[in-house]
């Protein structure tokens, strides 16, 4: 979440203390120029009249001041409302103070109109920065399946080749090179699969997460499982599915570098209000969820979530696991 930037500081003073002293300053030269037009200030009469007339202006000031205070007073509380206005996951629209005039009422409808252009934008530009990723990371991995697997696939061909007729030295040392090769290969497969998975575009969510939990359980020898309330998957669009997709991806990804855990449960459920709630558990290391911990990627996985106007929150302890949950709002492609 970003930090608001204080406002610059200028050098000339707040609007009310300026509209202040120039009505002072025009009360103060009338009383002046009307002393002077009717006095000569000679008698003691006259000296009391400029003193009833200078109290008078005095008190004339106070009460502008207090007035003046009083009828800005709604434009500082909308100020400091604008000010805190919050555009991060968890932020939300500001609780407008009462309008006591046509001016600050436009204000605030103007101000409102212009968070909602803004929201709109932001909406727009974030479905776009979410098709720009998945449209990269799918030419990655149409690139790796198809180029650099192929290459692979020659060279293991010719390796087959040159074994047979080699002597029987040289052929054991081929056989190696073929190992290491299919390696490779199984390795770039794997890589372009969670660069695109292909499961997520032939069956979706729901069959992906549950390969992505099997795959993972196998390979880094853990209890993985899914629970996967029946239909909940269905409630996300594509852009959301990509994001959840993602965060499961991610919060495995941590649990098999940094958890030493020796079981863990995938959920998604679909929640009254119609929000879809995926949760990454394990009962492994753990860590201090309110100081930061770098590598875990968890300032990504916010960031990917707010672009599909989700929010993501980590449950942890040192010695007690850790929960890391997606919340996301229902919808469909339209």
């Amino acid at each position: 979440m970003s930090t608001p930037r204080p406002a610059a500081r200028l050098e000339k003073p707040p609007l009310i203390s300026q509209v202040l002293a120039v009505n002072a300053a025009l009360l103060c030269g009338t009383i002046l120029a009307a002393i002077v037009v009717a006095s000569d200030m000679s008698s003691p009469e006259d000296r009391r009249r400029f003193l009833v007339l200078v109290a008078a202006g005095l008190g004339a000031v106070l009460v502008n001041g207090v007035v003046l205070r009083r009828r800005f007073e709604p434009l500082e509380r909308l100020i400091a409302a604008m000010e805190a206005v919050d555009f991060g996951p968890d932020g939300g629209r500001p609780a407008w103070p009462q309008a006591d005039s046509e001016e600050v009422a436009r204000l605030h409808g103007a101000f409102d109109r212009m968070l909602d252009r803004l929201e709109t934008e932001r909406s727009r530009t974030a479905t776009l920065v979410l098709q720009a990723q998945e449209g990269e990371r799918a030419r990655l991995a149409r690139d790796l399946h198809d180029e650099a697997n192929q290459a692979l696939t020659g060279v293991l061909l010719r390796l087959q080749a040159t074994a047979l007729n080699a002597p029987e030295p040289l052929r054991a040392e081929l056989r190696e090179t073929q190992a290491v090769a299919t390696q490779a290969m199984e390795e770039l497969v794997r890589l372009a699969r969670e660069l695109r998975p292909a499961a997520l575009d032939d069956l979706g969510l729901a069959a992906a997460l549950r390969t992505q939990v099997d795959a993972f359980g196998r390979r880094a020898g853990v209890d993985a499982r899914l629970h996967l309330r029946p239909g909940a998957a269905d409630a996300l669009h594509r852009d959301a599915q990509l994001v959840a997709y993602r965060f499961v991806q991610e919060g495995l990804s941590n649990i098999a570098r940094h958890a030493s855990a020796v079981r863990v449960l995938v959920e998604v459920e679909a929640e009254g209000d119609g929000a879809t709630v995926l949760r990454v558990s394990d009962d492994g290391a753990g860590f201090d969820a309110a100081a930061a911990a770098p590598g875990l990627g968890l300032t990504g996985m916010r960031e990917r979530a707010g672009l599909a106007g989700g929010r993501v929150t980590v449950a942890s302890a040192p010695g007690r696991g850790t929960t890391i949950e997606l919340r996301l709002g229902a919808g469909r492609d339209g």
